[in-house]
């Protein structure tokens, strides 16, 4: 396995790189993966006073090196690899996160830890974000740091889903992780609330045109929560024949998305998110809808299977099929 570590190495984010530090050091232990410390240098960056720099020192990249080693110095990782800086020369996050989307394709890496400040409002419009434009980007694995993680084991991994086939795909992902990490996972799945009532008066409860059928908001539930409960049941039976423990939640709130998903983290001891980004012209939409918002809030990691990970053709889960 290989594994590209985005770091912004001279930025004063010193404890969120700490953090990241912390769970390399995981992702080593459970996956004996080869860890590439990486720094996107864009053009003209490093600007030295020209009493600093000998006459001989033309290459800036050479010199972002030096430095980046000794950043790296400070966190006492010896399996890293040596340290890559990558000259570009885009003005944009955008740009960026295509240059070492590139990178990773180049260089067959699995998966690509980065960061993520986890500004909102006024100050994120400004700044931008580099590890949210590389979730669109990408085509491997993100997996993100935020500034809300708190160190804790991956002992529960949550998968929210819809049970759809690019789920099912990606489902046999989580499941080799939580072989990686000897870890549970947690099945999550919320239901939709209809959007609108065919009668609705005072005398009656409202009515709903659920598949044909004229019901209740109560019987819609409980058969959503019964239809989707026996899909859980299925998914837990796989897991179970991979040697995995799983469990589902049904939740039935009608809470966004990404706040249910916020609220379960803590419910059941989630050290590890893995999100689905969706196929298709609508992506950018939905993940600007709540896995942003997971990914910005979230108080553990959040490994995104990004949209173009699971659009390649060939098999990138390895040899396991579904049952």
């Amino acid at each position: 396995m290989r594994i590209i570590w985005a770091m912004d190495a001279f930025e004063d984010n010193k404890e969120l790189n700490q953090r990241m530090a912390s769970y390399l050091s995981r992702l080593h232990e459970s996956t004996g993966a080869d860890i590439e410390p990486v720094y996107l240098l864009r053009e003209n960056e490093i600007v030295l006073p020209s009493y600093e720099v000998p006459t001989w020192v033309t290459d800036h990249s050479r010199t972002a090196e030096a430095l980046f080693k000794e950043v790296l110095g400070d966190y006492d990782l010896s399996f890293l690899l040596e340290p890559k800086v990558i000259p570009h020369a885009s003005q944009s996050h955008a740009g960026a996160a295509e240059t070492l989307s590139a990178y990773a394709d180049r260089t067959h890496a699995d998966l690509i830890v980065v960061g993520s400040h986890g500004r909102q409002g006024f100050q994120r419009f400004l700044l931008g974000s580099f590890a949210e434009s590389l979730l669109l980007e990408s085509d491997v694995p993100v997996f993100v740091v935020g500034a809300h993680t708190t160190q804790k084991p991956i002992s529960n991994i949550l998968f929210p889903t819809e049970f759809g086939d690019h789920s099912k795909e990606n489902y046999r992902h989580v499941l080799d992780l939580a072989k990686k990490f000897n870890a549970e996972v947690t099945l999550f799945h919320c239901i939709a609330r209809p959007i609108e009532s065919l009668f609705e008066m005072d005398t009656r409860p409202r009515v709903y045109n659920f598949k044909g059928k004229m019901l209740t908001l109560e019987q819609i539930v409980q058969q959503q929560i019964e239809h989707q409960s026996q899909r859980a049941e299925h998914w837990i039976s796989w897991a179970r024949s991979e040697g995995v423990v799983a469990q589902y939640h049904i939740d039935s709130s009608y809470k966004s998305v990404d706040e249910a998903i916020l609220e379960a983290i803590p419910q059941h001891d989630v050290g590890l998110v893995v999100m689905e980004a969706q196929s298709g012209p609508l992506s950018s939409a939905i993940l600007g809808s709540f896995t942003r918002n997971v990914v910005r809030q979230a108080e553990c990691p959040v490994y995104v299977l990004t949209r173009h990970f699971y659009d390649h053709v060939e098999d990138r889960f390895g040899d396991a099929a579904a049952p």
